[in-house]
């Protein structure tokens, strides 16, 4: 019987994966990478910094000022979605090098500074390995590098670069409730049930985690392409179910923390650029012999096609416009 050992191990080794405590291809070179911009900065207390996408950089306002992009931009009417996200600079912590780590891998154990020791290493699975060392690194930024001056999260982007998410006036609890039946994965109820009773005043961990599986895909998806990677495993399921997660999320925000949603652009920023990645490497890697799974095939359906699924997906369309939806999210472009 196929089993899930990415989730197994999050599960029972490291509570659930709660996450405390070389250069990438670039997108000329490696389409499965959105729209990035380039490093910019921000200082202490919530001051804007400056990210570079295609075309004119644009600024992006870690507070509550609104920066007139929240509605139904797209490639035709403005800046791509995600390509105005606030980026910061982490440069490599360590030297580290394996035989069979790939370039992911190596990017990301490089980045976990050498005082966290051994504790997020999983040898034995490198998939895994990627994934837990995420969450040590989004740890670290969010404990050590946070000058947003207000409560926030850190997410480590891969290339020397993270971002920092300010924590929206929700609850955890708030998120499950708005994911259709039809799209509560195996997941589901360890992340965002289970977890409520220890990060239930952190939304983000939504983000924490979808991050971490979206590093981990993306080493999964090289060792894989590369046939570095040969054994059958859930190896990129847990990035497309997470990319829903992280869609219900936002919707919660746009609901409950309306002047957040609309004023503080890198939320949506954010959850438009680990989007378009996450579902670029869920299709290259859904059709890899080591990753092929039709119970993943299925959700991806669903949430095409669902009928519960429609206000997630409309939240999508008004949220990121239609050219966006119909390219990342591969739903139609019209209000259901």
């Amino acid at each position: 019987m196929r089993t899930s050992l990415f989730l197994v191990v999050c599960g029972l080794v490291v509570g659930a994966c709660s996450g405390e405590s070389a250069s990438l291809p670039t997108r000329a070179t490696d389409p499965t990478l959105p729209a990035t911009p380039e490093v910019g900065g921000e200082g202490a207390g919530g001051a804007a910094g400056t990210s570079g996408g295609p075309g004119a950089p644009g600024t992006v306002a870690d507070g509550g000022a609104g920066d007139g992009a929240v509605d139904a931009i797209d490639a035709s009417t403005g800046p791509w979605p995600g390509s105005q996200m606030n980026v910061l600079p982490f440069a490599v912590q360590k030297a580290g090098a394996g035989a069979t780590w790939g370039t992911a891998l190596t990017d990301i154990i490089r980045h976990l500074p050498t005082s966290y020791g051994t504790q997020y290493d999983f040898p034995d699975d490198r998939i895994t390995w990627g994934h837990e060392v995420t969450h040590g690194i989004n740890s670290h930024l969010r404990n050590y590098l946070n000058v947003t001056g207000k409560k926030a999260n850190g997410f480590y982007l891969m290339k020397d670069r993270f971002t920092l998410v300010v924590e929206p006036a929700v609850l955890l609890a708030n998120v499950g409730p708005l994911v259709p039946a039809s799209l509560r994965g195996s997941r589901y109820q360890t992340y965002l049930v289970d977890q409520v009773s220890g990060w239930n005043d952190t939304p983000t961990y939504v983000f924490d985690e979808w991050v971490a599986y979206t590093n981990g895909s993306e080493v999964g998806v090289e060792l894989a392409t590369s046939g570095s990677w040969t054994t059958w495993r859930d190896g990129v399921a847990g990035t497309l179910e997470f990319t829903v997660y992280a869609l219900a999320l936002g919707l919660a925000v746009e609901t409950l923390d309306p002047t957040y949603f609309k004023g503080y652009a890198n939320f949506r920023e954010f959850l438009a650029w680990n989007t378009e990645r996450a579902m670029n490497l869920y299709r290259a890697g859904a059709v890899l012999p080591a990753f092929t799974w039709a119970t993943q095939d299925a959700y991806y359906a669903a949430w095409k096609t669902s009928p519960d699924g429609a206000t997630l997906r409309n939240f999508a369309r008004r949220t990121f416009g239609a050219a966006y939806c119909t390219k990342v999210l591969a739903i139609a472009a019209a209000k259901e």
